[in-house]
């Protein structure tokens, strides 16, 4: 510890300053004395650590006094400040006792000046040194506190626990409290050894042994106890230290459990010797390799592994654990059924003391179907991917869409019949009708959910996918039909049904070398049923067709499994046929497959045939528009906007717009008892349709809407908004479907 001798003294009186020395030379021998006047240079002095005692000069200014007791204060807050004023400011030196001065010396009574920083100087002594050593107590008690034994102060003769660390409280779960009201006979399973009190002598005063604790809940641990006697104020006391030999004791416990989960563990496991000779494996590595353990000890691993293997780096990786370096990699490695098997391995050495190799670890994975799995996941996600994008261009498309249809319909709506662009007009809302129509298959194509079940023309459905089939093959395939000439009708989903027939025509497309056809053909079939009492039931078959490749017999069996695939690596998911299966078999269907190596392939359907009949669209008749009604149309898209305002214009209406949900919102607080009706987009910046929806209809209960939208299902539903509930037309609009829809909802109440 550094040693005080130095007295600073903080003035800017060089007369006062000289007085002061003079005095405390006389008077304080050995006493080194600093005077300074500025306050840095006091911080500077009070942080080197050799100030006894501070001296202030009460003329250099209340403020620059309170200033530096602030910073003696927050350097050391023991250390005495004596305040030298003169006999007319008394009063306001004494305000600084209060505020933690030691004392004041008047300017004409110096000679006090001395006997008061002895006595300052003594008291601050006092105070640092059991600040010390409260501080040492403390520290000794952390260390004591941090020990990962339990340490105990036992009564010398009642063996009565005066003092237990906290290792101890975590051990036998009692609080400190308990411990104290406890011997340590108490929280000792075994009794302490014969002669333990008597045996204490003056010259042997250490004792070991082996018990075993008791903890507050009953449960006992071995320890090893080390007792020592200390002698205290002429008292013996006695110093014991447990330690928890729960590992110790379980140690041969441990490596023979260790020794079974290597065995049962399911990766491989070899140990080898620093000259490459197997002297441990697992039965893991028995079963891959097709070897017993008594063939594998002993042998080197270079002919049990590598001879198998695909790479150089494990044979490196071998040669680099001398040098102390692992590796981990993957590699191809024979397993004993001929099959290649993709391992995910590590090397590890073992080295000694010294830092020589002593033993090579050697840990295999077979990743095989991981790795496969992996691969059809990553697919799985990009085509997940594909439908969102397609999702949301079909969003864009659609606005463009509802656009055109909506100034094709006012064009229409406006002319004269008998104008020779009329039928251009009517040329062009068909073409968005169609135009719809393929979006809409685009859609549900892409969407998550299935559709609802429905009567389905067989020839239509093969009609409808097939239309845009050639989107999805190219042109390697020409498509032949052959349809059945009888209306053959089935009960299913067509977005599924149409996956069905994509995915065989893909598989098709990537089985023809160069050019080829698809066939696509429908009939009706009576097969054996046990649902028709051991008669018959009729079916409708589809049968998809190639002259591509073809399929060996024996992968045949399997082509149906999840992730089994016929293809070259990196061009098949093994996901397609067994999807394919899975929705055929959701319809209560069957589905088959002959094929022949260098012929082709075709894939049988049977799906149950129905007697109902697909619901046929009426003819809708021109709807008469509510001429009075008001409507707010909510549309970000400005070109969408214009069209359907003035396509509701066209038909009478009057129209408030609004750009997003926001200004929707805001126009209908100001207007709603004249609003007839809200036509909203649902996906708009600012404030979309729903949460406009929620707003209106908390300033009037019974709002009319109709929502609108380029999204479809998945989009909406985590805004805990489901369509069901709603009217909600699926963009582009048709203007004649909007009207009715209009009068529909304006005229129900």
């Amino acid at each position: 510890m550094t040693t005080r001798t130095s007295i600073i003294f903080l003035t800017a009186d060089n007369q006062l300053c000289s007085d002061v020395q003079v005095n405390l030379k006389t008077a304080c021998q050995h006493t080194e004395i600093e005077s300074t006047s500025d306050l840095s240079s006091f911080s500077e002095k009070l942080l080197a650590g050799k100030v006894m005692a501070a001296i202030a000069d009460l003329s250099l200014g209340e403020v620059y006094i309170t200033q530096a007791l602030a910073i003696l204060k927050s350097i050391d807050k023991d250390l005495p400040l004596i305040i030298i004023t003169k006999r007319d400011k008394q009063e306001l030196a004494a305000k600084y006792i209060g505020m933690g001065a030691a004392d004041y010396i008047l300017t004409d009574n110096l000679l006090r000046l001395c006997p008061v920083i002895g006595r300052e100087a003594k008291t601050y002594s006092e105070v640092t040194a059991g600040r010390k050593a409260r501080q040492e107590i403390k520290e000794l008690q952390n260390i004591i506190n941090a020990a990962e034994d339990e340490i105990y102060v036992l009564d010398g003769i009642t063996l009565k626990i005066n003092f237990a660390n906290r290792k101890a409280v975590q051990n036998l779960r009692h609080s400190t409290d308990e411990l104290k009201e406890l011997s340590m006979n108490d929280i000792m399973m075994d009794v302490m050894p014969l002669g333990f009190m008597s045996g204490w002598d003056r010259n042997k005063t250490r004792k070991t042994f082996y018990t075993r604790m008791k903890r507050k809940d009953g449960t006992v641990y071995p320890a090893e106890a080390v007792f020592q006697s200390v002698k205290t104020d002429g008292k013996t006391a006695i110093l014991g230290i447990i330690h928890d030999i729960t590992e110790k004791e379980s140690a041969k416990q441990q490596a023979m459990i260790l020794n079974k989960a290597i065995d049962a563990s399911a990766s491989s496991v070899i140990i080898t010797d620093k000259d490459f000779r197997i002297f441990y494996v697992n039965k893991a590595y028995c079963t891959l390799s097709g070897k017993s353990l008594t063939e594998s000890v002993g042998s080197d691993i270079h002919d049990s592994i590598i001879n198998n293997s695909k790479t150089d780096d494990f044979r490196q990786a071998l040669q680099n654990c001398s040098k102390g370096q692992s590796w981990v990699g993957e590699y191809n490695r024979l397993g004993k059924d001929g099959e290649t098997h993709i391992v995910l391995g590590s090397v590890s050495p073992v080295m000694d003391e010294k830092s020589e190799l002593q033993n090579i670890v050697i840990v295999e994975e077979d990743i095989t179907e991981r790795i496969r799995i992996k691969s059809q996941l990553m697919h799985a996600q990009k085509m997940e991917t594909v439908g969102e994008l397609t999702s949301g261009i079909a969003h864009d498309f659609t606005n463009m869409l509802t656009a055109i249809g909506g100034f094709a319909s006012i064009m229409k709506r406006k002319m004269d019949t008998e104008s020779n662009l009329f039928m251009y007009v009517d040329r062009i809302i068909d073409l968005t009708i169609r135009a719809k129509s393929l979006t809409q298959n685009l859609l549900n194509f892409s969407r998550k959910q299935m559709q609802a079940d429905r009567v389905l023309n067989v020839n239509e459905l093969v009609n409808t996918v097939s239309g845009f089939l050639s989107m999805v093959i190219g042109n390697k395939l020409e498509i032949h039909k052959e349809l059945s000439p009888e209306e053959i009708n089935i009960v299913g989903d067509p977005v599924q049904l149409e996956q069905v027939i994509i995915n065989l025509a893909t598989n098709a497309r990537d089985a023809v070398s160069k050019e080829g056809i698809l066939t696509i053909s429908t009939d009706r079939l009576m097969i054996s049923s046990k649902e028709a009492g051991g008669g018959f039931k009729e079916y409708a078959v589809i049968k998809v067709r190639d002259n591509g490749s073809g399929i060996e017999e024996k992968k045949l069996k399997k082509i149906f499994e999840p992730f089994y695939t016929t293809k070259d690596e990196g061009k098949g998911t093994g996901l397609g046929l067994y999807i394919v299966s899975d929705i055929i078999a959701r319809h209560n269907g069957l589905i088959e497959c002959q094929s022949e190596l260098g012929v082709g392939t075709e894939f049988i359907i049977k799906l149950p045939v129905t007697e109902k009949k697909p619901e046929t669209l009426k003819e809708e008749t021109e709807v008469k528009s509510t001429r009075s009604a008001v409507i707010l149309l909510i549309e970000d898209e400005k070109m969408v906007r214009d069209s359907l305002m003035n396509a509701l214009d066209a038909y009478g209406y009057r129209v408030i717009e609004a750009a997003n949900g926001r200004d929707g919102v805001e126009i209908y607080k100001e207007r709603h008892n004249s609003i007839d009706l809200v036509i909203s987009d649902i996906v708009m910046p600012v404030m979309d349709g729903i949460e406009a929806y929620a707003q209106m209809s908390g300033i009037n209960p019974d709002v009319k809407m109709i929502f609108t939208t380029g999204y479809v299902g998945e989009t909406h539903k985590r805004d805990n908004f489901d369509e069901k509930d709603h009217v909600v037309l699926l963009k582009p609009l048709l203007v004649k479907e909007l009207i009715k829809r209009i009068e529909q909802l304006i005229q129900k109440n």
